[in-house]
Formats: structure tokens, sequence, C-alpha cells
């Protein structure tokens, strides 16, 4: 058997480690438990801005194959959602403003964007941000698409733009981007 005061001294060292260990654990526990929600917050939220831009080029898209259709802009929400061939859009209700979760799109009115003509080589985006009507509220008349009802900073920029208020997406920022895809796929076959 070994020396008692040898053995007592690495049964302290033992509870030492032990409890530097516990402490260590502790601190890195408190660390992860303040840092994780706050980066799984960004996360969502990121997740959130994407999925309502994606909406907004949905509605962009639709009001686009509307008036390739009919020649006119629609009229109303209804128009793009009830039309069978080619379907608009697709779902039931209201689709819902993932920034709100709710139904609280504001549409923009054409009177608040400028819209390119159906058959354009160069469109541009429109540099003023049309303010939009709430959707419940819209009575009608030709409109070019849909924002968030959301104000605040965003993680993600959308046509240059960090603020939820100033987001856009309409039918000349859809116009434009597909003719900016045909034109880069015609260089390729050239």
């Amino acid at each position: 058997m070994g020396h008692p005061i040898v053995s007592y001294r690495r049964d302290a060292e033992r509870g030492f480690t032990l409890a530097s260990l516990i402490v260590l654990l502790t601190v890195m526990m408190i660390f992860i438990a303040y840092t994780v929600p706050r980066q799984w917050s960004t996360i969502v939220q990121r997740d959130r801005e994407m999925q309502t831009i994606f909406i907004m080029k949905q509605y962009a898209k639709a009001i686009d194959a509307f008036r390739a259709k009919n020649k006119v802009l629609p009229v109303s929400i209804s128009q793009l959602k009830d039309a069978r061939q080619p379907r608009f859009l697709r779902g039931n209700g209201e689709p819902i403003d993932p920034l709100t979760g709710q139904a609280d799109w504001l549409v923009i009115p054409q009177a608040a964007a400028v819209v390119p003509p159906i058959r354009t080589s160069t469109a541009a985006p429109v540099n003023a941000t049309p303010q939009g009507l709430p959707m419940k509220d819209y009575a009608g008349g030709p409109f070019v698409g849909i924002r968030p009802n959301k104000n605040g900073n965003s993680f993600i920029e959308l046509n240059g733009k960090s603020k939820y208020e100033e987001w856009t997406y309409n039918l000349s920022d859809y116009t434009a981007e597909r003719n900016a895809r045909l034109a880069a796929a015609a260089k390729v076959w050239q």
C-alpha cells in the first residue's frame, strides 16, 4: 500500500479536477443558452424573408402571365386565384406573409409603379418605392405586385433595399429579370 499522505493528495487533485470540469461545463452551457436562441432567431428570420420574397416573385410572375394571356393587368387578386388555364396562383385562401404571420399584404397599384410594355428588350426596375394598399381594403383596379406590410431592417436586401417598407418586387422587376435571363441564354447559343 501507498503512503496515506500521497493517497490523500491524489484524491484532492481528483476532486479539484472534477470541480473545475463542472465549472467549465456550467460556463459553456450558459454561453450556449445565451447565443443559440439568438443565432436560431436570425436563421428563422432570414428564412421568413426568403419566403416573403418568393411569394412576391410568384405574384409578379402570375401578373405577367395574366397580362400575357389577357393583354390587360388584373384588377383583383381573385382574378389570379380563380384562373384555371393557366393556373396563375396555387393554394386556397390568401398566402400568409411569413414576416407578419397574417395575410396582410399591400397591393401595389399600377399608378404607383411604372409598368413596361408586354414585349421589351430592356426594362429597368422602379426606383421609387410604391406605398401599396392593404389587400383587404383594395377596391380594385390594375395592380402590378404586392409587398409586405412590415417596417424595420431586414437581413436580406431586395433590389438594393434593406428595409421592409422599401422592399418591392413587381411586374417591372420580373420583366427585367426575365429579359436578362433571355438575353444571357441568347448569348450562350450564339
